[in-house]
């Protein structure tokens, strides 16, 4: 076992650096420095950020009497260093959803998807693959026991748009590498189309039967393929002081860590990681891990207006908007700033809350015997999302501004964002654990929940349910069922005594489902938690005064003070 580690985390706006001890108990956070990163030029050195990260750190922790060398260095990268991949498939929402999660889950930026029903022409999709800033292609496409014999010409043609449309590989004359995850039996035929100048690794294919998909051969390539790409990097020649320290991609890190904790806790599990210039969404749902990146310029400063408090704040919204996709490190100087800040964020987040749930869904497709040209002719089924949050019962803030935000603030982002339903348990984790834990990974129930901090628990009873009684929500405190205060469209606050266990049940009427199942009673325990919110407000509510709805929701989480929500509602600064 790993008793001491450093985990450096190279991020586009900082460069963070902790120092961890690691025992059977768990793991202890000893100290952390941050250190801005440079901009991501082709001639700066991004590890020199890391060193003084490093230095830093070792010398905080020596300064407390301890002699810190530790056994292991974890490196995590974002700033410019992340893959970015393009994928490739035959059918978009089979092979080529299959191609984009397999980049996806080995903490990649997914640039575009070819596939030959993507609505594009042949010579649009080679001038759209050329003019991209990639590392590499991820490829896939066909089942292997039919390919020659059925619609081989398909993925043939695939292979010719990404043979013709490979860009140069930064700073080196060659292509860009290609992950050649399709079927078996077309490699012969693919390996003539890309001839000597491609660079080609072959793996296992997603998706050599329908009904099955097999993403850990891909997504180990793009991993080696990533590792060995940053070590020859001049931007990252530096790593070389750290001797042979662990190289991933900040996402994937993150994704390891998500699925330990689903695994830990025996619960589906959602994880935001908040990283300014995007928003990364986690999840372990039935046994399928999704990872999705959502960038912070698709919001538009007219969904925003729904999240104000005040109106007048409107009247600054286009300019904060604007510096804010521009400068996405820069934090609210004013009690107003945050106000326009955290309005942005949850309808940024809503966005990204959506784009996964599209995601993250069952696989498409079933085996179907085909003749010649009817290759998009499949009987499609599957395609549901796995993303139900009355089966949900953990979610986790992380990331750049997970430490920054106060737990209250991020809280409030939870409820309109998610669309919660059930009983949820939100934890904030400020000192960005997640990302670190991927070097003691093999820890099998290593997961320091005392690090992560509860935000609070949320009861809500979804769309499923448009009317509820006042004994809808019950907390149990040594054997005892309790009723919870329960007022149809707002949002309640209850008190909770956190060293103590509750369980929260949920009466659902009629066939409401919040939980396990329609119409069944449900109930979960927590623990650690000072305050639970039953939130009765109806999805998709209208309401004659939205900004006095969201004043009141700050009220009840507390995020602003009571003299700047008077303020806002008299219309005053």
């Amino acid at each position: 076992m790993v008793n001491s580690y450093v985990h450096l985390d190279i991020g586009n706006t900082v460069t963070r650096a902790k120092a961890w001890s690691a025992s059977a108990q768990g793991a202890r956070l000893l100290a952390s420095a941050t250190i801005p990163t440079p901009p991501a030029l082709e001639s700066v050195d991004l590890t020199e950020s890391a060193f003084l990260a490093y230095t830093e750190v070792k010398a905080k922790v020596e300064e407390s009497g301890q002699r810190f060398d530790p056994e292991e260095i974890l490196v995590t990268v974002s700033a410019a260093g992340e893959p970015r991949v393009a994928c490739a498939g035959v059918v978009k929402g089979i092979s080529g959803e299959s191609a984009k999660r397999a980049a996806l889950v080995a903490g990649a930026t997914v640039t575009d998807l070819l596939a030959v029903d993507d609505g594009r022409l042949e010579y649009q999709r080679i001038l759209d693959l050329r003019r991209q800033d990639i590392s590499m292609v991820v490829m896939a496409g066909g089942v292997d026991e039919e390919i020659l014999g059925q619609g081989r010409h398909q993925l043939f043609n695939v292979a010719k748009v990404v043979a013709a449309g490979l860009p140069d590989r930064r700073g080196a004359g060659t292509k860009v590498p290609v992950v050649y995850a399709a079927s078996l039996e077309g490699r012969e035929e693919v390996l003539k189309i890309f001839g000597d100048s491609v660079d080609v690794v072959w793996t296992d294919n997603v998706r050599s039967r329908l009904e099955e998909e097999n993403l850990e051969p891909a997504r180990d390539a793009v991993l080696n393929l990533f590792s060995t790409g940053i070590r020859h990097d001049p931007r990252f020649t530096g790593l070389g002081r750290f001797g042979a320290a662990k190289v991933l991609p900040t996402g994937h890190s993150t994704g390891l860590s998500v699925r330990r904790m689903a695994e830990v806790l025996k619960q589906n599990v959602l994880v935001i990681s908040l990283d300014g210039d995007t928003i990364q969404v986690f999840s372990q749902i039935r046994g399928v891990f999704t990872r999705t990146v959502t960038p912070v310029t698709r919001v538009q400063a007219k969904d925003v207006t729904r999240w104000l408090p005040s109106a007048r704040l409107g009247e600054r919204l286009d300019d904060v908007l604007a510096n804010w996709k521009a400068a996405p490190g820069t934090l609210p100087a004013s009690w107003d700033d945050l106000a326009l800040y955290l309005a942005i964020q949850k309808q940024a987040l809503l966005e990204a809350v959506r784009e996964h749930s599209v995601t993250a869904i069952e696989l498409r497709g079933i085996h179907r015997q085909r003749q010649i040209g009817e290759t998009f002719q499949v009987n499609v089924k599957g395609g549901d999302t796995l993303v139900r949050m009355e089966r949900i019962g953990t979610v986790c803030i992380t990331g750049f501004l997970a430490g920054l935000l106060s737990p209250a603030a991020l809280l409030s982002l939870v409820p309109d964002a998610f669309e919660l339903h059930g009983v949820t348990k939100v934890y904030v984790d400020r000192e960005g654990v997640l990302e670190s834990l991927a070097a003691v990974q093999e820890e099998p129930d290593l997961l320091p929940e005392s690090l992560l901090t509860p935000a609070g628990v949320i009861l809500s009873p979804g769309r499923n349910e448009e009317r509820i009684g006042t004994r809808w929500a019950f907390i149990k405190k040594d054997s005892t069922l309790e009723p919870l205060l329960v007022k149809p469209g707002e949002i309640c606050h209850i008190p909770i005594l956190a060293p103590h266990p509750v369980v929260f049940e949920l009466h659902p009427s009629g066939k409401g489902d919040v939980g396990d199942g329609e119409g069944r009673r449900f109930s979960a325990q927590a623990v650690g938690f000072g305050s639970a919110y039953v939130d009765a407000r109806v999805f998709g509510r209208k309401t004659d005064d939205r900004y006095r709805e969201n004043r009141n929701t700050y009220r009840v989480f507390g995020v602003f003070p009571d003299d700047v929500l008077s303020g806002w509602e008299r219309g005053m600064k």
